[in-house]
């Protein structure tokens, strides 16, 4: 085979598992300068080079998308609780315990319903997905399987993360002067950049979502994230979901009676404990949480 039928064929292979543009340019590059120096090389059958190239790749961008997605998604967390802790509650936006509650109309409660269940099924995602990339930190490959959870979990927690972050600009427009300007603007601002960062982290998650990969092996589930020692302990994805739901159910109580409201504390605890449960559910495959061998 000549050397042009070579790169030809080799172009041509990498376009079928998805790697285009400038990274096939630069591996066709490479391979031209192999052999223009060593002519008579034998460099591998091209379909194969092309999969190993997709399965390198996939899995590099799926681990840096997921730590990209959780390092913005930290810090709009942080900065939705600051602009809370600043204006909403003080201001009497949001009740809990002693602070007031102002009234709001329909729309803005439903705004405020679905971005807190954005937002936690943003965190989770996003844990998750950072969670199981650090454990395949140093895996120059794993399982096309893996790769897809790993995609998925961050598409998620970006999606969701950016539809949390719309309750800033929101608020301004329900509560146009509730805090003052400096607020107002603050929260225009951070609302608005906090989203188009969580959108920048998209090119880079959908470029490998394109890629076909072919690396055999199971995608793992929530005890996979977690460790092997949860299995050993007996535990199941299913029964790790339901130890998460009563520990949010007694945290959140407990914050309710030392708000001097038991009341609200348990009701608070009962709904987001059968959140996660219904995310678990709705969700759990999706993210790679369960399987129907291990639930």
């Amino acid at each position: 085979m000549s050397e042009s039928d070579y790169i030809t064929r080799l172009s041509a292979a990498l376009g079928d598992v998805g790697i285009g543009g400038g990274r096939r340019a630069r591996i066709l590059a490479e391979f031209e300068d192999h052999l223009a120096t060593d002519p008579g090389a034998d460099l591998g059958e091209p379909r194969q080079i092309a999969a190993q190239f997709a399965d390198e790749l996939g899995t590099d961008l799926a681990r840096r998308a997921a730590y990209r997605s959780f390092s913005v998604l930290a810090a709009s967390g942080l900065a939705l609780l600051a602009m809370f802790g600043t204006g909403g509650r003080f201001r009497g936006w949001v009740g809990y315990g002693s602070y007031r509650w102002t009234y709001v109309p329909a729309w803005y409660l439903t705004v405020i319903i679905v971005c807190v269940l954005a937002a936690q099924v943003s965190l989770a995602s996003g844990a998750l997905a950072v969670m199981r990339a650090l454990r395949r930190r140093r895996a120059r490959v794993i399982p096309a399987a893996e790769v897809t959870i790993l995609n998925r979990r961050a598409l998620v927690a970006v999606v969701s993360g950016a539809i949390a972050m719309l309750i800033l600009p929101l608020t301004d427009v329900q509560f146009p002067s509730g805090d003052g300007a400096t607020w107002w603007m603050a929260a225009l601002v951070i609302g608005v950049v906090s989203i188009v960062a969580l959108l920048v982290t998209l090119p880079a998650l959908l470029a490998s979502t394109r890629l076909k990969l072919s690396h055999p092996g199971d995608p793992g589930d929530l005890l996979t994230d977690l460790g092997t020692q949860t299995a050993e302990a007996g535990l199941t994805p299913t029964r790790v979901a339901f130890l998460l739901s009563a520990v949010i159910l007694i945290a959140l109580t407990a914050v309710g009676v030392r708000a001097d409201d038991p009341y609200d504390g348990v009701l608070r605890g009962v709904a987001d404990a059968l959140a996660c449960l219904t995310g678990f559910a709705l969700l759990g495959r999706y993210l790679g949480l369960r399987t129907g061998s291990r639930e």
